[in-house]
């Protein structure tokens, strides 16, 4: 096995593994993980895209050694600098960048401040910037800070309200009482209690991005609205005339885990996907054939990135189909 190079914040500004393919040599893929994801955990989310053959560059933007433990003043700046590294080091023409979860949503942010980004993957992405915050004995605390910057500014963001309003145990209380939520969905809970009190300005200017996107999402996701977040870009994306190929998928029978090395998992990311995450036990064999259905869109998307601007022949110029733009199975 080839051993990846190592980029380090010390040396190059950020850090990440480069793992060189085998096809396609004007393309890389960065490919960052979710929330609380190590650098192990990283590594294994983007498998199935370096076994494909391609060049992936797969970076840390918190929970690395030597980045935060927090989500809080994470820089975008990360991306841009690896974008940078990619076309003066490795000589790449095309950069795409895909993640899961919380690294869907850097993803976004990223493609909305980096043009050079031209292929966009967010897998159960939200289309907001939150509050960061900070895990104690005593549960998460706000930190009045964003969770991203830009260039050595805070990006705007939407504060929770709920840790420093009701506390930690309210949250938990109200999401164990509450129809169709119970401690396990308690993040979902809380991200939908705080859904009329979005700040129109930390939505992530999806519309401003310069590139192929493919949204991927689940119906009801346990974690946070990935539901109902890709509706919302699709529709902003619309109505601003986005010039660029667009592609979106939401499973009826998925879960927020749509991403690969789930049978490697070890710690934190272990334990989210045995007790966070309730569509795995009620539809174990569903969302494993969603994981795999996802795996191949994303490396078909991938394939036509660069080759294909429409989709179909019915178009209406925005790149996303006349006839509805999620595709949800039966």
């Amino acid at each position: 096995m080839t051993v990846p190079e190592r980029c380090t914040l010390e040396t190059d500004g950020f850090t990440a593994l480069w793992y060189p393919g085998r096809i396609s040599p004007e393309k890389a893929i960065i490919a960052v993980g979710g929330a609380s994801c190590d650098e192990r955990t990283s590594v294994l989310m983007s498998r199935f895209i370096r076994e494909a053959g391609y060049n992936v560059l797969v970076l840390g933007f918190y929970m690395w050694k030597g980045l935060p433990k927090d989500l809080v003043s994470i820089p975008v700046d990360y991306a841009e600098r690896a974008a940078k590294w990619l076309k003066e080091k490795k000589g790449i023409s095309k950069i795409a960048m895909t993640g899961t979860s919380t690294g869907a949503g850097y993803t976004l942010l990223s493609a909305s401040l980096i043009p050079e980004i031209s292929c966009v993957i967010p897998v159960v992405p939200y289309d907001y910037v939150n509050e960061g915050t900070k895990q104690t004995l005593k549960g998460y605390v706000e930190l009045h800070r964003s969770q991203y910057t830009w260039h050595g500014a805070d990006v705007p963001y939407t504060p929770i309200r709920i840790l420093d309003e009701k506390g930690m145990l309210w949250w938990l209380n109200g999401a164990r009482k509450a129809p169709g939520y119970g401690l396990a969905r308690f993040m979902r809970y809380g991200y939908d209690l705080i859904q009329d009190r979005l700040v129109p300005e930390s939505r992530i200017k999806v519309e401003n991005m310069r590139a192929d996107v493919l949204f991927l999402a689940v119906k009801d996701d346990d974690c946070w609205p990935s539901d109902v977040a890709v509706p919302r870009m699709l529709s902003v994306l619309r109505e601003a005339g986005y010039p660029y190929r667009v592609e979106s998928h939401i499973y009826k029978k998925g879960s927020h885990a749509l991403s690969d090395g789930l049978d490697d998992m070890r710690g934190f990311p272990k334990w989210a996907l045995k007790h966070m995450i309730p569509a795995e036990k009620r539809w174990p064999g569903e969302c494993e054939e969603a994981r795999k259905d996802s795996f191949q869109r994303i490396l078909a998307f991938l394939e036509a990135w660069g080759k294909l601007r429409d989709i179909n022949s019915r178009n209406d110029g925005t790149g996303i189909p006349e006839h509805g733009p999620l595709s949800v199975p039966p």
